[in-house]
């Protein structure tokens, strides 16, 4: 048993390693220096592809390699895990005196795939055809696919449920997975259209869906920014309420279909101030819907000789 351990919400954490939490059914996420070390993200194919980017870890270097171990792909059936090898010119664009002033045993990286032959366990990766963008994002992708397992782990450890990690992902992880490019994605739709992504899936029996479907609602917070600003709205036609009321009515249709991590919604003030909350996953969509909101309000408020301010908080 460990004390004063709690299974919490999922959010921008690192995860180091779970435990079982037998008692109590619960699974421990134990945080420590917000940095990823050796977690395991399952995959179904033993080697990766040519071309993809994938996260490693140093385990040996010599004067003109570096050898890397890739817990997440299990390799040929004799090895403990997948192993590739950065070759001394795929290392930097620049010249190499020391390949320990780069990298260091033990240090996690992101890699590009080279060449795989899987017949011989042959993986030839890259770390110079990497760039900055593309390390955060697959670091990034890592840390949700380790969540995503999480929550499948939870579920095996569900009374009620006799499933193995496999089984779920088999039963549940894979075909939700098939439907997103990213592991991010596919929490965030179990989260915010769970039920309706399950209910697709025939082979899953009621009581496993629904236990899971609480495990991600418990678990899972989806993280929102917010722009929030005041309208000064003003028309003084003798029809002017009706005209006001309609311009705020196509504000808030700006969004088709607004869910919880995405809407408008505008809150009265006091003649003649509205507040304006725009909801949303990122900075960048939050600042599109509010153009289209400002253009809604201009062309609307010209068209019923009205008038309009917009005061960003």
């Amino acid at each position: 048993m460990i004390e004063n351990s709690k299974k919490k919400p999922f959010s921008n954490i690192y995860i180091i390693k779970v435990k079982s939490y037998s008692s109590l059914n619960y699974i421990v996420i134990i945080i420590k220096n917000k940095k990823l070390v050796d977690i395991m993200v399952k995959n179904r194919n033993p080697f990766p592809k040519e071309g993809a980017f994938i996260m490693g870890r140093v385990v040996d270097i010599q004067k003109q390699y570096i050898y890397v171990d890739l817990p997440d792909y299990d390799g040929l059936p004799s090895e403990e895990t997948a192993r590739g090898m950065i070759h001394i010119s795929e290392i930097s664009s620049r010249w190499v005196r020391n390949i320990r002033s780069i990298v260091r045993v033990g240090q996690r990286i992101v890699l590009r795939v080279v060449k795989v032959v899987p017949d011989k366990g042959q993986i030839d990766l890259s770390l110079r055809r990497v760039n900055s963008a593309q390390k955060a994002l697959i670091a990034k992708e890592h840390k949700y696919a380790n969540k995503y397992e999480i929550l499948l782990q939870f579920l095996t450890e569900t009374e009620g449920i006799d499933l193995t990690l496999d089984q779920t992902y088999e039963l549940i992880g894979w075909p939700v997975k098939e439907q997103f490019d990213f592991y991010q994605e596919a929490i965030e739709a179990l989260k915010e259209e769970g039920e309706e992504l399950l209910n697709e899936l025939t082979d899953i029996p009621d009581h496993v869906r629904d236990a899971y479907l609480k495990i991600v609602d418990e678990n899972v917070e989806v993280s929102t920014v917010n722009i929030v600003g005041k309208i000064k709205l003003i028309n003084k036609s003798g029809d002017g309420i009706t005209k006001i009321k309609e311009t705020l009515n196509e504000v808030v249709n700006v969004i088709d279909e607004p869910v919880e991590t995405r809407n408008i919604s505008l809150l009265y003030l006091g003649a003649p101030y509205y507040r304006l909350e725009i909801v949303t996953k990122d900075y960048l969509d939050a600042e599109s819907i509010l153009s289209d909101a400002l253009e809604v309000l201009e062309s609307s408020t010209q068209k019923n000789n009205g008038s309009f301010e917009f005061i960003r908080d």
